[in-house]
């Protein structure tokens, strides 16, 4: 029996969180998994796609109802009220408050409207499946792009230098050990780890001189109230920080 020459990818949309909450879909997916068949993508995506839109404020996707959707705002207000829906009035200056309209009755709603909503909001999705051939799989050492930020250090969200591929996870993973302890090194050298002003910050989290949350959530596609773990993704000393790390990537032409 012939293997198969295509795989359905559940890939993972790029949407970067702003300062406010608000989040801004940006070029871009990350793979997430791979099956045989789109029915098993297909369920996959919806069940992935169906906790996003548990914490995620639709209207907070996007500057307007361009970015949500491809109807127009008066085609929008059709939509919701043939579907039970009031949708909130609009202030005296014309504009309308969706997002706060949102937020605030939501809950509200039966899941059937709450369904009709998204529905309508067709620009608005964070996972998508994509048939694509079948690959096989490398695995990269990338160099983390540390950021100084008056006084301590952010690493990039999505940047990252590719330093080697290799074929198997575990010669990258001696590579990237390998890498880091000297970067480690160098850092230590750089960065001052006293704790002169560690009784300015009420929590250690703050006082941490790496900071990778960004980086951490963007990768595990945290949004709205989704968060990390308390400590995870701050480091105070350097010899607890990451400056490589090894990601899979695709191998074009190669069997």
């Amino acid at each position: 029996m012939a293997k198969p020459t295509t795989r359905f990818v559940l890939k993972r949309l790029n949407w970067a969180e702003s300062y406010d909450g608000t989040l801004e879909r940006q070029p871009g997916a990350r793979n997430v998994a791979s099956f045989d068949t789109f029915d098993a993508a297909d369920a996959e995506r919806v069940t992935r796609e169906d906790a996003c839109r548990e914490v995620v404020n639709p209207f907070a996707c996007g500057a307007g109802v361009y970015f949500w959707t491809h109807l127009d705002e008066p085609r929008l207000r059709d939509w919701l009220m043939d579907h039970g829906v009031d949708p909130p009035n609009p202030k005296k200056g014309g504009t309308t408050d969706w997002a706060g309209w949102w937020k605030k009755g939501h809950a509200k709603l039966s899941a059937e409207k709450r369904h009709a909503v998204w529905e309508a909001l067709d620009k608005v999705r964070f996972y998508a499946v994509v048939e694509e051939p079948v690959r096989p799989v490398g695995y990269a050492v990338v160099h983390i792009n540390w950021q100084y930020n008056d006084e301590t250090y952010d690493a990039h969200p999505d940047q990252s230098e590719v330093m080697q591929v290799f074929r198997t996870r575990e010669r990258a993973e001696q590579e990237c050990a390998d890498s880091n302890d000297i970067a480690r090194d160098l850092w230590a050298d750089i960065v001052d780890e006293s704790d002169e002003f560690a009784g300015d910050y009420e929590t250690e989290d703050e006082y941490a001189m790496f900071d990778m949350r960004d980086r951490v959530r963007r990768q595990r596609g945290l949004l709205g109230s989704q968060k990390l773990n308390k400590g995870e993704g701050v480091f105070r000393l350097v010899k607890d920080t990451p400056f490589y790390e090894v990601i899979e990537v695709p191998l074009e032409g190669l069997e």
